[in-house]
């Protein structure tokens, strides 16, 4: 089986490790596949780990040009006169953006396409597909949750299952160690501003009691929330790190004591899921759609995500350090038990055979 991997930019920058962990775990299933990238997107410098170069693709022009710019992208995989040999059987989206792409893809190649629905609100996307009875297409889904969108746009019968998995390494993050200070990931989109800002806020009161803390924010959450002004403002500066290209820099995240979590925007994030694989204590806000927050046993839940609370929480989790290294334990045995890498690959070649083995789909009334 061959696979094209298309993938938007927004995508590429927030969750490469996912990529690479599904190139990596088809390619152990006998699949090739061929990451297809965003060009001039400062993508080039990312530093993807795959097993072949990246095909790019140019992913901005008049929507008049899109089939145009498609069929460069296939004659560079399958070459000017194929033979048959060079056959795509799968063409999978992640990312929104690349979902018209995809789709133009896979009627040139006459390829299944699998349309990644990484969040609640793509569902609104679905529509703009315009999907007829002669596209072999599934949304793949990490949440059982966001298949309400997709049921209320008539697409139930193309909903696939496929929760996204973590790397959970053989031993656990030893976390809240005596001999250093404990240190705080504070992650988020930042696009809902006010309950970021909270978050930090609840941090910083922390701070100012325990100046010992060292906080590290993704790049995003910074600029979006307007964060380092407040930062300066509380005199913090020699606290607090912002990371830019958190990809990058999951490995520094990954050793961090804690992660502060506010986000409520169904979305799945596989380092939320890292770090509770890791063994890290997750303290997040309440998001009923993303099944390891509500379901695990080891995550904290802010009561109500105001800055008091937030403090609240900090305050209470650290005062015990080995409640919260139980809990840090609990997380990582729920992602064990329930979101391993290898579960999700498998739960993606159960969607890729549906496609290869069904030519045609007849569309839901």
């Amino acid at each position: 089986m061959r696979v094209l991997i298309l993938v938007d930019a927004q995508f590429a920058r927030h969750e490469r490790a996912l990529i690479e962990r599904v190139v990596i775990g088809l390619a152990d299933e006998g699949v090739h596949t061929q990451v297809i990238l965003p060009k001039d997107r400062q993508l080039e410098e990312a530093g993807f780990d795959l097993l072949v170069e990246p095909v790019w693709y140019a992913d901005r022009g008049l929507a008049l040009t899109q089939r145009i710019r498609a069929n460069q992208v296939a004659k560079q995989i399958i070459g000017e006169n194929d033979n048959g040999t060079g056959k795509i059987d799968i063409v999978h989206v992640f990312g929104g953006a690349a979902w018209s792409m995809g789709k133009e893809l896979g009627k040139i190649l006459e390829a299944g396409v699998v349309f990644e629905v990484w969040r609640a609100g793509l569902a609104d996307s679905v529509r703009g597909l315009h999907l007829d009875s002669n596209d072999r297409a599934l949304f793949s889904l990490p949440e059982r949750a966001f298949e309400t969108g997709l049921e209320q746009e008539g697409f139930s019968d193309r909903v696939h299952l496929a929760q996204w998995g973590a790397s959970v390494p053989a031993s656990p993050s030893q976390i809240l160690r005596d001999d250093k200070f404990p240190s705080i990931v504070l992650m988020s989109s930042g696009r809902q501003k006010d309950l970021s800002i909270a978050a930090f806020d609840g941090i910083a009161d922390y701070l100012d009691r325990n100046p010992e803390i060292m906080v590290f924010a993704n790049l995003e959450i910074v600029e979006r929330a307007g964060l380092f002004e407040r930062v300066v403002a509380r005199k913090h500066e020699d606290r607090f790190t912002t990371i830019d290209r958190s990809e990058d820099r999951r490995d520094l995240l990954l050793r961090c004591d804690l992660m502060v979590y506010p986000d409520t925007l169904h979305e799945e994030r596989t380092l939320l899921l890292d770090a509770m694989g890791m063994g890290m204590l997750v303290l997040a806000g309440n998001d009923n759609c993303i099944a390891p927050i509500k379901e695990s046993k080891g995550v904290r839940v802010v009561e109500r995500p105001i800055r008091s609370c937030w403090s609240s929480l900090l305050e209470s989790s650290l005062a015990d350090r080995e409640n919260a290294r139980e809990l840090g334990m609990l997380s990582r045995e729920y992602v064990t038990n329930n979101r391993r890498s290898p579960m999700h690959i498998a739960s993606i070649l159960d969607a890729y055979q549906r496609l290869v083995s069904e030519p045609q789909h007849v569309k839901a009334d």
